[in-house]
């Protein structure tokens, strides 16, 4: 087919909520932008689906933390009718039957330590202040390009500027933060903490999505990192449940980037992305629409970006190769329960709503044993026994059930995408039975309340999610693949090695969760350059 001539400034190809911030910020700088979505929804990872008749779930992310304040009041999300109900606490549950609520309160949360160590409990508002003070450290490069260390570019010295006010300001605190940028979170909670439920409760999300170990050195940073993506407003963690499920919250980023003059267009998958002398000249869709524009930003993850609709002979050697070593397996199986009535646990007494069903729900072994088990997965094993993480969306918004009736949401860890043996499609059900036979151990009327369930394996959320490897990070946290490295050294500032053709998604940095950062970071490197008579 010959080209469309839709006289469009830039494509973007992915409706995620990162192509649709970007999509919002490039509208409203003035160009006119076209997003590609290969669904037939808005949202990528962040969506809202009915599994089952009058029960709705979010596929992918499922409570929302980590948005950036601007992209909040630029795109009018609380306008737009975004509700965010603050949840419950956490609760951490291990085999052996003991619990720990961890609050947003410190003091709370220090006297539910104090039932297992009152040693750790002493010592935990210290930790939770001095984890806030090395996360302020971090917290501002969010919104900030990360510089390229090798100083290709005028640019590159003005990051490293704003990184030297950076370390200025916090100069006490540097050391302290270098040293966790490069510990293990077993390391740096042993050094603080005795119990071993408090450890678990406070470091397992350092190893989320990844392969890594607890005590792999670099998951201290994921574990400063996360608690930077929570901390603008204080306390251990904040967070909440979106009312319609995180769909709403890309539905309303869809209607700003409309509003600003965004066309949107919904099941067009991108086949290709064409280029000629080193500069990208448009798209191709999988129906062999051709689309021309100078400008195109992807809200892929880099290896299907770079591997799959790039065409080979346009990239450099070098360049293609670090994508080819980009670390993007994911770890997780996701399952969606339609049950009639809530779970509940025995041992901590009480009917109806209880406190962790407003909250988060942790079950599984100390971080030693997830070391083995995460050791397991990096061979192709599908642990068993391993961190199981369970929400009830359905509590705080009762619309995404039948009256009566309650959605769980389970995160399964230690997962792999590679099995050893065996596919996916053939085990995934195996696994889900095992799970839901560890939990009803623990809350024994769970299993015959089950109406429904979806069992989401890594290679299904590769599938319809378009998540290379099922990651849902767009790639793993780890040091290596942070910051100025993420995806590849010298690229990590959203532009990429041909002229026109930028990366948006979370393969970027900061990297991934629902931040919004990596769009908006994107558009404002491509103002950057055209505003710069030597663009790259």
């Amino acid at each position: 087919m010959a080209p469309a001539g839709d006289g469009h400034d830039a494509i973007v190809v992915g409706g995620g909520h990162n192509g649709l911030v970007a999509a919002f910020y490039l509208a409203r700088a003035g160009l006119r932008p076209l997003v590609l979505e290969r669904r037939e929804i808005v949202g990528g990872a962040c969506v809202t689906e009915e599994f089952a008749p009058g029960y709705r779930a979010s596929t992918g992310a499922y409570v929302l933390s980590m948005l950036r304040p601007e992209v909040w009041s630029d795109m009018e999300l609380v306008r737009r009718g975004v509700h965010v109900d603050p949840a419950g606490p956490s609760l951490t549950l291990l085999p052996d039957g003991s619990s720990l609520y961890v609050h947003d309160d410190t003091s709370a949360t220090a006297q539910e330590i104090a039932r297992h160590s009152p040693r750790d409990a002493a010592a935990f508002p210290a930790f939770e202040q001095e984890l806030a003070a090395l996360t302020a450290v971090l917290l501002p490069t969010f919104d900030w390009p990360a510089p390229d260390l090798a100083v290709r570019h005028l640019r590159d010295l003005r990051g490293l500027a704003r990184l030297g006010r950076l370390s200025l300001t916090h100069r006490r605190r540097l050391a302290d933060t270098l040293g966790l940028l490069t510990s293990s979170v077993s390391d740096y909670l042993d050094q603080r903490f005795e119990s071993d439920i408090v450890k678990v409760a406070l470091g397992w999300h350092a190893i989320n999505d990844s392969l890594a170990g607890p005590s792999s050195g670099g998951t201290g940073f994921v574990l400063m990192h996360d608690h930077a993506s929570d901390a603008a407003d204080g306390g251990v963690r904040q967070w909440g449940f979106v009312r319609s499920g995180m769909g709403r919250v890309t539905e309303a980023m869809a209607e700003a980037a409309r509003e600003a003059g965004a066309v949107i267009r919904l099941s067009s998958p991108v086949a290709q992305i064409t280029s000629s002398h080193g500069r990208v000249d448009g798209v191709v869709l999988q129906s062999g629409e051709q689309i021309t524009a100078p400008l195109v930003v992807s809200g892929a993850d880099p290896k299907h970006t770079f591997l799959t609709l790039c065409q080979s002979a346009a990239l450099p050697d070098p360049f293609r190769g670090a994508i080819e070593r980009y670390r993007c397996e994911g770890t997780s199986i996701k399952i969606n329960l339609a049950v009639s009535e809530l779970p509940h646990v025995p041992s901590l007494g009480g009917t109806g709503v209880q406190p962790y069903h407003r909250g988060i729900m942790e079950v599984g072994p100390p971080l030693a044993e997830l070391d083995i088990q995460q050791s397991q997965a990096r061979r192709g094993i599908a642990a068993t026994g391993t961190h199981i993480e369970l929400c009830f969306p359905s509590v705080h918004d009762p619309s995404l059930a039948p009256e009566g009736r309650h959605v769980i949401t389970i995160d399964v860890n230690s997962q792999p995408y590679r099995l050893a043996e065996g596919s996916w499609d053939e085990r995934k059900d195996a696994v889900a039975d095992r799970v839901i036979e560890e939990l009803g151990a623990l809350m024994p009327n769970l299993p015959g309340s089950i109406l429904h369930r979806q069992v989401l394996s890594p290679l299904d959320l590769e599938r319809i999610l378009g998540l290379t490897g099922g990651h849902a990070l767009h790639g793993e946290m780890s040091l290596d693949q942070l910051l100025f490295l993420r995806p590849a050294k010298g690229y990590a500032d959203y532009r990429t090695p041909l002229k026109g053709l930028y990366l948006c998604g979370a393969g970027t940095h900061p990297g991934g969760g629902v931040t919004g950062a990596n769009g908006r970071n994107c558009v404002n490197a491509i103002l950057a350059d055209r505003r710069s008579r030597w663009p790259r």
